[in-house]
């Protein structure tokens, strides 16, 4: 752990980077970051891999680690963690324990649903919806019961910053009823980069039938077969209101 995070300073703070092509060099990169953010995906849960138990006392021991040596180096240097908004994400870490060595906490309050899930949904709303069929911890997938759910665990409000995604998830072979939404669904939509997920920049150009779900703050696009999930800037406005 004091090795890792020594390596991080090393290269990211005190800007010292192997020479190549003759660029580079001790201290070459000094200055260009005031910070490091850690995200890692995720302790104890799961996201690529899943997590072990002692992924939560390893998570706090590093948070204290970084503390530790950033403040060795010059007091005031940010420290900041990108979490999962998830309960289940939520609930096997401790931010009581882990947020007083952090500036910030980056909640990732968006990607709640996407492709991976065989019914569409939102991909980040604000608020629950009472017409979602989801249950159990999925009932809380939504930035609002995410936010409540650091405060409750005893970390102040200021130090939460609400994500935004300039982005969409989407999803074909949807169902043609409810205008597509809380619908199956036979896999991804077709994406530029990455089938089920779309630029914003491309989402607000299609002229597909549009829908709001005031309760939930949020919007979707369907045209019959495939539903398009994501943030628009009233959405977005009614959510720094939120914050």
């Amino acid at each position: 752990r004091q090795a890792f995070v020594a390596s991080c300073i090393d290269a990211y703070i005190k800007g010292n980077l192997p020479v190549t092509d003759g660029a580079g060099g001790a201290g070459a990169a000094l200055g260009v970051f005031d910070g490091i953010d850690i995200d890692w995906e995720y302790p104890v849960a799961c996201g690529i891999e899943c997590g072990k138990p002692e992924d939560n006392a390893n998570f706090t021991a590093l948070m204290a680690e970084f503390r530790r040596q950033l403040d060795a180096v010059r007091p005031g240097l940010l420290l900041t963690v990108a979490v999962g908004a998830g309960i289940d994400k939520i609930r096997v870490t401790d931010p009581a324990a882990y947020h007083p060595y952090l500036d910030y906490i980056n909640v990732m309050t968006y990607d709640f649903h996407g492709a991976w899930d065989a019914k569409t949904n939102h991909q980040s709303a604000l608020f629950d919806s009472p017409n979602d069929p989801s249950t159990g911890d999925q009932k809380l997938y939504n930035s609002n019961d995410a936010i409540e759910a650091f405060i409750s665990r005893g970390v102040p409000a200021a130090k939460l910053n609400l994500g935004i995604g300039y982005y969409g998830r989407g999803w074909t072979g949807v169902a043609n009823a409810n205008n597509g939404l809380y619908q199956t669904a036979t896999g991804a939509a077709p994406g530029t980069y990455e089938a089920g997920i779309e630029d914003w920049k491309v989402l607000k150009n299609l002229a597909w039938p549009g829908y709001t779900d005031n309760t939930a703050g949020a919007t979707w696009i369907y045209n019959g077969s495939t539903l398009w999930s994501f943030d628009t800037p009233a959405n977005i406005t009614r959510k720094m209101g939120y914050v």
